[in-house]
């Protein structure tokens, strides 16, 4: 604005008025009706330093930039100051989701528009944009600030192909019954995740609920009784759910009896039991050894059948509510042949942990996808078919 229109100017004679007597508003209004870009953009300057509240510091810098036009020194002052308001806000409000991200990154084109190259990186780097970050400092000729904003790049990229590469490992692993592999694969996935850590805690958390690990498994076959597989050095029979060879029957107690296996053979005791348990008619006193083929009592309504031999012991409930439920017992490593019980399947327990072979079926599928040769690991939940036969797997 020339020196005469100045002069002749009552709007930028009412502008320096109202700026001498401290009116920032008017002045900036004045200035801005005079056309004289500079008093405006000083004004509203002026008026973001007084502003009472973050929010209306920020609407005066917006009117600053706003008039600084195409003046290249006036826009670099206006869009720095704006730009660390609006970064310094968002530091305040927290940094949790997309539209917060967004502030930042208007936040940093203003700060690089006003030449403040590393609080542009900084704030680029807060919502991990590395490479955005780096190009700020190169802009800025901050070689070291760009140098450690491309390493740490560097690193988050290979912590991601590790997380996928463990993720895909633990869907792989998951799919062919290799349980402990998988859980192995998602421990790496949450050491290098980072947005996704409570997702793979939550599948982590899923899958320790679900792994057998006791050296027992409960097969449940639809429309039939189900069989019990255990590996376990002691076999506890009762009423209690927890009970290895859970029973329905009012005449038994929590934890009625026990079976030890000794060696290759088995022994039965009685857990002083309320209605006592009894072999081949008579009041068991001690323990008594099991061999070859027999019966025995827990208390008067319920008894089973025994086949004890070649190290493996099978159990039948011959009487009550679970006539028909059969355990198979034998020591962790041994084969264990369910083709005696029904289901043409054989199980190895390996570590207390359940791993189901295809035995002498014909056609068996694994969750849903054929079983082939392999062994698979069985965790709560899975579902087998076998020749046409459907079992749960608890």
């Amino acid at each position: 604005m020339s020196f005469f229109r100045r002069v002749f100017s009552s709007d930028y004679r009412a502008a320096v008025a109202a700026e001498a007597a401290g009116n920032v508003d008017l002045a900036a209004e004045r200035y801005a009706l005079a056309g004289e870009h500079e008093g405006a953009v000083r004004m509203h300057l002026a008026r973001a330093a007084r502003a009472p509240t973050r929010q209306a510091e920020i609407a005066a810098l917006r009117d600053a930039l706003r008039w600084a036009g195409e003046d290249r020194e006036l826009e670099k002052r206006a869009a720095k100051a704006l730009g660390r308001a609006l970064w310094e806000n968002a530091k305040a409000e927290g940094i949790a989701t997309e539209r917060d991200r967004t502030k930042i990154r208007e936040a940093a084109e203003l700060l690089i528009r006003g030449e403040d190259h590393a609080t542009a990186g900084e704030a680029l780097e807060s919502i991990g944009d590395l490479q955005a970050a780096s190009a700020a400092y190169s802009a800025g000729g901050l070689v070291e600030k760009m140098e450690a904003a491309l390493t740490k790049e560097d690193e988050r990229e290979s912590k991601q192909r590790e997380e996928s590469d463990a993720f895909a490992g633990y869907e792989t692993h998951m799919r062919v019954g290799r349980r402990d592999d998988a859980r192995a694969d998602l421990s790496r996935a949450i050491a290098s995740a980072g947005d996704k850590a409570g997702e793979y805690r939550r599948l982590l958390d899923q899958l320790d609920t679900a792994l057998l690990t006791a050296g027992k498994v409960e097969l449940r076959r639809r429309g039939k009784p189900a069989i019990v597989a255990c590996a376990a050095d002691k076999i506890v029979l009762g009423r209690d759910a927890l009970c290895d060879l859970a029973l329905r029957a009012g005449g038994v107690s929590r934890q009625h009896a026990e079976i030890d296996r000794v060696g290759d053979h088995y022994e039965l005791r009685d857990l002083d039991s309320r209605n006592g348990t009894s072999l081949a008619g008579l009041p068991l006193v001690g323990k008594v050894p099991l061999v070859g083929e027999g019966r025995f009592g827990l208390g008067d309504e319920l008894s089973l059948e025994f086949d004890a031999r070649d190290g493996q012991l099978i159990l039948r409930v011959a009487t009550g509510l679970d006539r028909g439920v059969a355990l198979l017992a034998g020591a962790d490593g041994a084969r264990l042949d369910l083709t005696p019980l029904g289901v043409a399947l054989d199980i190895v327990f390996q570590k207390g942990r359940p791993l189901l072979g295809r035995g002498a079926c014909r056609e068996v599928t694994f969750n849903g996808e054929p079983l082939g040769e392999l062994r698979v690991q069985l965790v709560r939940g899975d579902r087998v078919v076998a020749d046409g036969d459907e079992i749960d797997v608890g």
